[in-house]
């Protein structure tokens, strides 16, 4: 095709269909439209409409070359204009690049997106080139022909002086003008510091005219730049790597997902996990939990992003707005609520569960017998058969709630998944008043309703009163209704306490009742000798729901469902389908899979992230540090009953220390110290007392850290 720029007749070679997106490509320094043809042809083939004008001076482009970077912009936003672009990918080689740069930077509404070749901010060049290509165009010519491809393994002959030739088509003093042209330029980092649509700067790894190290930097200065090295290419990578460089840019033009660098991903990779193992590692210094200011939480009002980020500034931005606010359960004063602290170790296995990004619904892959494997050991720790099952979920309100399901199936048969509760069933269920509230959750989402759960006194030691649930059962029995199910704490979560589980389980073996046990946190002291004969009878239970994010110190989240029968536990949840038919081998093998235990079919790696755990630090260490928190809230009651302005108000059973400070509020007294940053206890209330509720869960908890708590409390109150 043929058009008029700036007054003059302009050659530009078309390929593709006039409907599809436009695409110009920017020759460099002594080239013509014919240096792109199997770029263009191969580009046309994807869906691009290529066109490919001779640069002025140029081929069958009429006029002198243009003297200066940003006149040959110029000049490249005329030709757009000309050709009836509106908006157009820009693609430059070398000189072509700068220019392509440079247009977009003055240009910015004309250019779509742009793909830089064999690029740098700035190309000096060496005045003994300079001089020759005045001189002597041909030996130029050859020479940049020569420099042009890779040094190993070298170009063949032909290719080079096929290339040189072509160069010196080019009208004289042509060259001589690009390559002044390119080396007076040094608006480089400006214009891409200004350049706001995508970009892509494809490098040679062998370029020697545009050093690969050049060509990332400019990357970089540009706001969404990327770089993409074909490291077997030099400066002239369309003539020596066709196929490279046109795959390249149609993955630039059609980037997906992937970094298009991955060695500077890597970089910055490295970097961001550093800062976070500094997180950790200093977390002492830092305060336990720091309130956002207003124009943090107004800095999330920000609509969705259109367009790409680079990775260094989405990670600044977490730096600086989410990491120093988060609610500090890595820190050693953090004792409220009951949030474990996670691990290095674990924070690192999260990084490879993302990378395998392995969904466990099923399917036979080993991620699956790191699952299975988790089981077999918690069937051991807790006195479980072979035939038990077991499943991870988001945590113990969870696996409360499939408990109750795979109890209510059990007691009704698995038709009632079918025809679904009638109301007449009957079906009641006794927990103590002290169990947490996610149990009468789980009630009110079964359709059994809350009102079939009776929540029954708790004893001087806030355990459930065993006399209360017999006469409890027995009233139910001769008023006609079906008692299915008992539910025992091992750690109520006011005050810690653990009900009498073996006086649990002989009375539901007794009844007929399944017993299940609430071990949230408190189940894994199993791995403990010095706690575990206070759970003695959990081995008798029909089902345990637990956390590993708690005193398993997994990153959350993290939680378990074991469940004596397995059977029965399949029985509840197990729903055949056509696209999850099972095979005795290829991927669709190694039934029965998780999905068949609860009803998520897409499920997360969570068990890594426990398997790296356990396996770092072995139960043992993970026992031994549940003791310590133990004996570190021990402590805080001692310090507590030695001081006269406080009282304790329940009985120490495990890790949970409820005190107050009579005359004084307990809800600001946390409050202070939360946003002092001292510690960050929670409340609750004890027999009808506001109580400052310290759960001692982190295993970084030491008795100077509470006792820094008891301090700053006796200080306030002083006050």
């Amino acid at each position: 095709m043929n058009v008029t720029v700036q007054g003059k007749a302009v050659f530009a070679a078309a390929f593709g269909d006039d409907s599809a997106p436009a695409l110009v490509l920017a020759h460099g320094a002594g080239g013509s439209h014919a240096t792109w043809n199997g770029i263009a042809e191969g580009l046309a083939a994807q869906g691009w409409r290529v066109l490919v004008p001779d640069l002025p001076g140029h081929g069958a482009s009429q006029g002198p070359s243009v003297g200066s970077i940003p006149a040959l912009a110029d000049w490249l936003a005329g030709f757009l204009g000309a050709a009836g672009l509106e908006q157009a990918v820009l693609a430059g080689h070398s000189m072509g690049a700068l220019a392509a740069l440079d247009c977009a930077a003055r240009h910015p509404g004309r250019v779509r997106s742009l793909l830089l070749l064999g690029a740098a901010a700035s190309m000096p060049v060496n005045q003994a080139l300079l001089d020759m290509a005045r001189d002597d165009p041909a030996a130029a010519c050859a020479l940049i022909a020569k420099w042009g491809f890779p040094k190993e393994p070298p170009a063949p002959p032909e290719l080079i002086t096929g290339t040189a030739a072509h160069l010196a088509e080019t009208a004289p003093g042509v060259l001589h003008a690009d390559l002044s042209a390119c080396n007076a330029y040094d608006g480089g980092e400006a214009a891409a510091a200004r350049v706001r649509c995508p970009a892509t700067v494809i490098i040679g790894g062998q370029d020697r005219m545009a050093a690969p190290e050049a060509g990332r930097a400019l990357a970089a200065h540009l706001p969404r730049g990327r770089a993409v090295v074909l490291e077997q290419a030099g400066h002239l990578m369309m003539a020596g790597h066709p196929q490279a460089t046109l795959t390249a840019m149609g993955e630039a033009l059609d980037p997906g997902l992937d970094p298009a660098d991955w060695d500077a991903l890597r970089a910055q990779a490295h970097r961001m996990l550093d800062e976070s193992l500094d997180f950790i590692r200093d977390v002492r210094i830092r305060p336990v939990w720091t309130p956002m200011p207003p124009e943090v939480r107004t800095a999330f009002d920000a609509p969705p992003p259109k367009a790409a980020q680079e990775l260094a500034a989405i990670d600044a931005e977490f730096r600086t707005l989410v990491e120093p606010f988060g609610p500090g359960n890595v820190h050693p004063g953090f004792m409220g609520w009951v949030h474990g602290a996670g691990t290095a170790e674990g924070m690192l296995a999260e990084m490879m569960a993302g990378g395998l990004n392995a969904n466990l619904g099923g399917r036979d892959h080993a991620p699956m017998e790191v699952e299975r494997q988790i089981l077999r050991w918690m069937r051991r720790l807790f006195g479980y058969p072979e035939g038990a099952s077991g499943l991870f979920v988001t945590g113990t309100s969870m696996a409360n709630f499939l408990a109750l399901l795979v109890a209510r199936t059990r007691a009704l048969g698995s038709g009632i998944r079918r025809t679904g509760l009638s109301g007449a069933e009957g079906l009641v269920a006794y927990a103590s008043r002290a169990a947490h509230g996610c149990i009468p959750q789980a009630f009110e989402m079964s359709g059994l309703g809350a009102d079939a759960l009776r929540l029954l006194p708790t004893d001087s030691t806030h355990r459930l009163d065993m006399e209360a649930l017999r006469q409890a059962v027995a009233a139910d029995r001769a008023a006609g209704r079906r008692p299915f199910m008992v539910v025992g704490s091992a750690g109520t979560v006011d005050v810690g306490a653990v009900d009498d589980l073996d006086a649990l389980a002989g009375f539901a073996a007794a009844e007929g009742l399944w017993f299940h046990v609430d071990g949230a946190f408190g189940a894994l002291g199993m791995m403990s000798p010095e706690l575990a004969p206070l759970l003695a009878g959990i081995e008798r239970s029909d089902s345990i729901a637990f956390d590993f994010h708690k005193w398993g110190q997994v990153p959350y989240d993290a939680g378990y469902l074991l469940v004596r029968d397995g059977e029965a536990h399949r029985a509840a949840f197990a729903s055949p389908a056509a696209y999850l038919r099972r095979e005795t081998r290829g991927l669709a093998a190694g039934s029965p899979w998780p999905c068949d235990y609860g009803p998520d079919l897409s499920r997360g790696f969570r068990a890594l992230k426990t398997w790296v755990t356990l396996k770092a630090h072995g139960m043992d260490a993970l026992g031994a540090a549940m003791a310590r928190c133990c004996r570190v809230a021990r402590h805080l009651a001692a310090r507590v009953e030695a001081e006269q302005a406080l009282e304790l108000l329940a009985p120490v059973a495990l890790n949970i220390v409820c005190f107050h400070r009579p005359g004084m509020d307990s809800a600001q007294i946390a409050a202070d110290l939360h946003e002092a940053g001292i510690a960050a206890p929670s409340t609750t209330t004890i027999d009808g007392k506001p109580a400052i509720r310290a759960a001692i869960v982190n295993h970084r908890t030491r008795q100077g850290d509470v006792d820094k708590m008891i301090d700053a409390i006796l200080a306030m109150s002083a006050k």
